[in-house]
């Protein structure tokens, strides 16, 4: 099977020139970052789309449902009132106690609700994914996030990333029934490898277009790995980006080919480095 291997999906215009390369005609597209909009875009008839989260929270979305922007979980007697601004607060007793914001271009579809402290600080946020249903809480002390907690569809803890000055360093995978932990992992690179290592097989292709975690996710994988170079191939010292030149000379051996325009293949043709994993293709 032929996989297009994604960071994130954040805009539709991403998306659309994510479906116009695939090689297939219904594109096959894994996703590492988890994301409430994600169902927006793998929704589509015809698109076999797999986020690595919703993989283990076994999440199925439902395109044309959304949740209701007064449909969200409030406080006995709590209030939600539309500003004259277009935000939305929610009061408690005569004091704001939390915002409410919507999926951009809808006008009713919640995105999240995020509580504040009295003093102004976030408590908590409720994410909700595209089609309404609850997909996450991320709770805060002091105004830092402390621990992301990711449902099934039946509003179950699956997966909890847990974070030290801003940096996830624990990941747990919990039975939704018992809550006992089934795996582990110490950072996130850890858990997106072993998510995509459990997904592709020696059978498969899997493309991606930038050098960054999706690297660390495609590490000991047995899939045949092309990156299609959508960035220049220098530096801004006019150099060989360095991950670049780690795979030109197998110093990085997770990718087997590299697929450039014919003024990147000249570019890199110029400054010597071996070009044979290189394939020059037609934009």
């Amino acid at each position: 099977m032929d996989y297009v291997l994604v960071n994130n999906i954040v805009a539709d215009d991403q998306w659309q020139q994510i479906k116009a390369e695939s090689p297939s005609k219904h594109p096959n597209v894994i996703s590492l970052v988890s994301a409430p909009l994600i169902g927006k875009f793998f929704g589509e008839d015809g698109v076999n789309g797999v986020n690595v989260l919703d993989r283990l929270t076994h999440r199925k979305y439902h395109l044309g449902s959304y949740r209701f922007f007064n449909d969200v979980p409030v406080p006995t007697w709590s209030k939600i009132f539309v500003n004259r601004d277009g935000s939305i607060s929610i009061y408690d007793h005569g004091s704001e106690i939390g915002k409410e914001f919507l999926y951009s271009n809808t006008r009713r579809a919640a995105q999240d609700v995020r509580y504040t402290n009295l003093d102004g600080t976030l408590d908590y946020i409720e994410e909700y994914a595209y089609d309404g249903t609850i997909f996450s809480n991320l709770f805060y002390a002091e105004n830092e996030m402390l621990e992301m907690v990711f449902y099934d569809q039946q509003n179950r803890p699956v997966v909890r990333y847990y974070l030290y000055q801003g940096v996830i360093n624990l990941i747990t995978v919990e039975d939704p029934v018992t809550h006992k932990v089934k795996q582990r992992y110490n950072t996130l690179n850890e858990f997106y490898n072993a998510q995509v290592r459990s997904i592709v097989t020696e059978k498969d292709t899997v493309m991606v277009n930038y050098m960054g975690v999706e690297l660390a996710a495609l590490s000991g994988t047995k899939s045949h790995n092309v990156l299609r170079l959508v960035e220049s191939p220098l530096d801004d010292d006019q150099n060989v980006r360095g991950n670049l030149l780690d795979i030109l000379t197998n110093a990085i051996d997770t990718i087997q080919e590299v697929e450039v325009t014919q003024a990147d293949y000249n570019i890199l043709k110029q400054h010597n480095v071996p070009l044979d994993k290189v394939k020059i293709i037609k934009k």
